[in-house]
């Protein structure tokens, strides 16, 4: 086969996913919507949560589309904040976003981006910000049913397959913070890695 003919072909087989993809989210939209909030509990292993929860805007719910938005913060056993966010879509995806956009838009740079695995159970997105003299890492990742990674499109292909098979499955979208001080990036995103670990099977249990 030649080349031009992969490429058409490849070109043919996106089009479709794109199309079912569509279609799929049409039906789910009408057939659910995320929750008024999310429960996820105050102590995950040995960090605890710092704080009440962290109010969100109502310009950002409008712009995601859901009221199922979480921003809190956790302590490691040594003091190490972690700042989680989780934006629930419930059997929709019209809410997940690219964080990077986001981060984009509050003034951070996004000056690495790489993917990474997380212990033994999936591939998260590891990104390192900048602003003025801030670093800061962030860990993100997507859930869709079981299923867990740091691709946004592969996350599509879990979405559309389960709800193509009326699994109607939940996604939502888990991103954690923490500055980079003096022990450096590796010390930041062991930390966050340990949490990411630690909070994996609580969202398995707890989030459908």
């Amino acid at each position: 086969m030649s080349r031009s003919m992969v490429i058409l072909l490849m070109v043919c087989v996106t089009a479709v996913l794109h199309v079912a993809i569509r279609q799929a989210q049409g039906r789910a939209s009408v057939a659910g919507q995320a929750p008024a909030s999310i429960e996820i509990p105050s102590l995950i292993l040995e960090f605890r949560q710092a704080g009440p929860d962290i109010p969100v805007d109502e310009s950002v719910r409008n712009s995601l589309e859901t009221n199922a938005i979480l921003m809190r913060t956790y302590v490691s056993p040594r003091g190490v904040p972690v700042a989680l966010t989780t934006v629930y879509a419930g059997v929709t995806r019209r809410s997940l976003h690219f964080p990077e956009v986001c981060l984009t838009g509050q003034g951070w740079d996004v000056s690495e981006q790489t993917s990474v695995q997380v212990g033994m159970m999936f591939t998260g997105k590891r990104l390192i910000l900048a602003k003025g003299k801030a670093r800061e890492a962030v860990l993100y990742w997507f859930k869709t049913g079981q299923n867990f990674t740091g691709n946004y499109f592969l996350n599509s292909l879990y979405w559309a397959r389960d709800t193509l098979l009326l699994r109607s499955p939940s996604t939502m979208m888990i991103r954690l913070g923490t500055p980079i001080g003096a022990q450096g990036e590796a010390a930041a995103f062991r930390i966050l890695e340990d949490f990411a670990v630690a909070l994996a099977p609580t969202l398995i249990e707890t989030v459908h």
